[in-house]
């Protein structure tokens, strides 16, 4: 670009980029996935996330998973999904048992536009953080209350976890194979899609108190999140009282459709050919013309009466192929097609590193972790990017920029609060999860395979820039 003699010199530069909550400060009093996986996306979107934690009550994914297996020492600040699931948030740790801590803990309230919690209504109601405690204390606060079954209603009060959520969702009753009985995934689906909600609901209620200068109370269900992901069961029921029952891979009116064994060990392909003209592409890419003129797969009724037959011919000829080679092969003639990846196969996926969706995190040098990839956001905003990654934060790393600088505590008012039990840096009963020797985890089935030159692989494919150690 050249400046014409009429640009002025002095004209002025454009406003350096964003992240787009830059300004929204959250104080989340949150546990394992639900809350802390969508405050994490808020965080990476600008927003001050403030993370509560308690040393007499030490978070599960802290003491889980932690970095090379190693119990030793200070471990919980070595957790892995801790560290996946809390990047770019401030942390503080708060005895709320003691009423100095339930004290900090409404002061921060008190200048916070957020707060976020994934507790059981009793504890909130125990602590008198409901809502309406809060709106005395700030009026046009919002408040997230992501429970198991809702904040109200005859089952408020039940515990939640994943799998108990899941099954009252009326996910797991209809997942699996037509032959055997509900199926559930490993992860803990419904902490996903609560966390998807969660991150619409905060937005949309920012936006509604922009416009009116209200707050809002988020009552969010999680077995409800889950239930909203399977609609077509509710509504076969309500339309033709039909309840819909597990089928494994396999599509209610289309065949072709499933997963399909690839060369190598535990290799799979999935294909789904939608119509004649993908069918016709998937029998030449395998070489067989033959089933085009097939009585049995002529079209797609009968194809569909047959699937099972056709599953079997299909299989058979899908373990001569290399899986990304036959899916290259099936996507360039239109058929859609996916080889299968395992947790290695993301994380090394060529595609997903273009796209720049990993990204490298340093860590504080205490842990000795290095720094290492995290799976970033699945959107891309490049008028107003997100943060620049930083780790889940140490145990009570932020206690002083907090209590300190945030609300004024100085130094001998904070060594009385560590004195007092109602702030800290370690928990006080440290219990790890001992996890079997990874050999033993392969022979009982928990895992398939590890590698034991890993790291290497991990720091050769993702080589740590100068911002990130």
């Amino acid at each position: 670009m050249t400046l014409s003699s009429s640009t002025p010199t002095n004209a002025p530069l454009p406003a350096p980029l964003q992240a787009p909550l830059i300004g929204v400060r959250i104080i989340e009093m949150g546990q394992l996935i639900a809350i802390p996986w969508a405050m994490k996306m808020l965080a990476d979107m600008g927003a001050q996330v403030i993370r509560l934690e308690s040393c007499e009550r030490l978070e599960s994914y802290r003491g889980d998973s932690v970095y090379l297996n190693d119990i030793s020492g200070e471990f919980w600040n070595r957790g892995a999904n801790f560290y996946e699931q809390n990047r770019n948030k401030l942390g503080i740790t708060l005895n709320l048992s003691k009423d100095e801590g339930l004290a900090i803990l409404r002061q921060l309230v008190s200048i916070s536009d957020i707060f976020a919690e994934n507790f059981t209504p009793r504890v909130i109601k125990n602590f008198k953080l409901e809502y309406e405690d809060l709106r005395k204390i700030r009026p046009d606060i919002i408040m997230v209350s992501s429970t198991g079954y809702g904040f109200s209603g005859p089952w408020s009060g039940f515990g939640a976890t994943g799998p108990a959520t899941e099954g009252a969702s009326g996910l797991a009753y209809i997942s699996g194979y037509a032959d055997g009985g509900p199926s559930m995934p490993e992860i803990p689906y419904t902490d996903y899609t609560a966390g998807e909600h969660t991150v619409y609901a905060v937005m949309a209620a920012l936006m509604h108190r922009l416009r009116t200068g209200q707050g809002q109370f988020i009552d969010l269900s999680q077995t409800q999140t889950a239930s909203a992901t399977v609609p077509e069961a509710l509504m076969d029921f309500a339309v033709n009282c039909r309840i819909t029952t597990p089928m494994g891979n396999q599509h209610p009116s289309l065949a072709p459709q499933g997963c399909y064994p690839c060369q190598g060990d535990d290799r799979w392909i999935a294909i789904a050919a939608e119509d004649e003209s993908q069918w016709r592409s998937l029998c030449q890419v395998l070489g067989r013309d033959d089933w085009i003129q097939d009585k049995r797969f002529s079209q797609g009724l009968a194809r569909w009466e047959n699937r099972l037959e056709l599953d079997v011919l299909l299989a058979v000829e899908t373990t001569k192929w290399e899986a990304h080679r036959l899916m290259s092969h099936l996507q360039n003639q239109g058929v859609p097609a996916g080889a299968v990846l395992d947790s290695k196969d993301l994380l090394f996926d060529p595609h997903l590193k273009e796209r720049g969706f990993y990204e490298v995190v340093a860590h504080h040098p205490s842990t000795k972790i290095p720094p290492l990839p995290y799976a970033s956001r699945p959107w891309k905003l490049p008028g107003s990017p997100a943060v620049a990654g930083k780790p889940a934060p140490l145990m009570g790393e932020h206690n002083a920029l907090i209590l300190g600088e945030l609300l004024c505590r100085n130094e001998q008012e904070m060594a009385q609060l560590e004195e007092q039990g109602i702030i800290g840096y370690a928990p006080s009963n440290p219990q790890p999860v001992q996890r079997p020797p990874l050999d033993e985890q392969v022979r009982v089935g928990r895992m398939q395979r590890y590698e034991t030159d890993f790291q290497e692989k991990v720091s050769e494919a993702f080589p740590s820039t100068p911002e990130s150690g």
